[in-house]
């Protein structure tokens, strides 16, 4: 009921401005509880490990929510198992001119074109090296990458090696994206001509980078397109395994025409940007069991877009999934979501 309130007295704000005000509450709520939360009680069976933790729940953010930084402790006090900061490019910008975040309750859907809006990865890994001596870190932090608007993309690959060798000692794992749709050109990326000679690049970075870091081999992934067609998923999916990067499945996507959106009359619909949320639900479900069928046991997937409740996230941890992210549901359903989906998976 106090959730419901509140919703409304943020979505009378502009999206961003409603992401500043929940921004600052996690601020403070993370310097008052330094990131614990309460506990969830997991069985030996069903607990999760990853990038060298147990995780206190297998439902983690997914990039875009804390593009900088600034809240991780926050996030994590709310119940979350590991927090994935991004997209953090090589150098600052600004991202596309607002407006650039659109919200479409009928649907439990967001349209954005934010653009890679970032801080850098300099200030990003001091930021994140302050946290660490600060406070103990009990979880995954993930660093998920992006390209430079104007990197040209025959050198995209030495913006996320860069970036990957700044940021590299703050990440507990790290995401290559290449599949936001609001940096013009990005998405090509993922073409077999440009896409192994980039992850291999990226991976003999990092291979570097653990040198100097004996015993901390950080995992590395590649988050995909929903938009992909399904023998360009199949192609990008065997490189990515091929070169020892497990799989995020999916990001936002430029379609319109998901069957949930019939008969929905919503200006925001029209507005150019990545969709997510409830809409891309089914095929990300859809998608995560292709790509399980195609990989094998092996390769960590996580799976993002329109997660639910207890039952779509129990169904996709059936399905093959390792870890679950979200992001719009956690506008739509409040703080408290996290943490009772958590203590919901892990009833017996």
């Amino acid at each position: 009921m106090f959730w419901r309130f509140t919703r409304k007295i943020l979505f009378s704000f502009d999206p961003e401005i409603a992401h500043a005000f929940g921004a600052f509450y996690l601020k403070l709520r993370g310097f008052f509880t330094q990131g614990r939360s309460k506990p969830v009680r997991w069985t030996a069976r069903k607990a999760t490990e990853f990038a060298g933790f147990t995780l206190d729940s297998p439902v983690g953010v997914a990039a875009g929510f804390d593009k900088n930084g600034t809240v991780v402790l926050g996030l994590k006090s709310l119940g979350f198992g590991y927090i994935e900061v991004g997209s953090v490019t090589l150098r600052p910008q600004s991202g596309n001119p607002r407006p650039r975040l659109f919200r479409v309750p009928e649907a439990e859907a967001l349209v954005n074109r934010m653009g890679f809006n970032s801080h850098g990865a300099a200030v990003v890994a001091e930021r994140l090296t302050d946290l660490r001596a600060m406070a103990p870190i009990h979880f995954p932090i993930g660093l998920n990458i992006g390209k430079n608007r104007d990197t040209p993309l025959e050198k995209a690959g030495d913006d996320y090696a860069r970036c990957l060798e700044i940021l590299y000692g703050v990440a507990d794992y790290l995401v290559i994206n290449l599949s936001s749709p609001n940096t013009p050109g990005l998405t090509n990326l993922q073409e077999a001509a440009y896409l192994q000679p980039l992850l291999r690049q990226v991976r003999e970075t990092r291979d570097k980078c653990s040198r100097s870091l004996p015993g901390q081999l950080r995992p590395l992934f590649l988050k995909l397109s929903p938009d992909l067609t399904e023998e360009a998923r199949k192609t990008a999916v065997e490189t990515a395994v091929n070169e020892g990067f497990g799989l995020i499945a999916s990001n936002t996507s430029r379609r319109r025409d998901f069957p949930v959106l019939k008969g929905i009359d919503s200006h925001e619909l029209t507005e150019e940007g990545g969709l997510s949320g409830a809409p891309l639900r089914e095929e990300a479900v859809k998608h995560l069991k292709e790509i399980r069928a195609l990989v094998g046991p092996k390769p960590t997937v996580i799976s993002v877009g329109g997660l639910g409740g207890r039952e779509d996230a129990q169904a996709r941890l059936d399905a093959g999934a390792n870890l679950l992210q979200v992001y719009t549901e956690f506008v739509y359903r409040g703080p408290s979501y996290p943490l009772k989906l958590a203590r919901e998976l892990a009833r017996p």
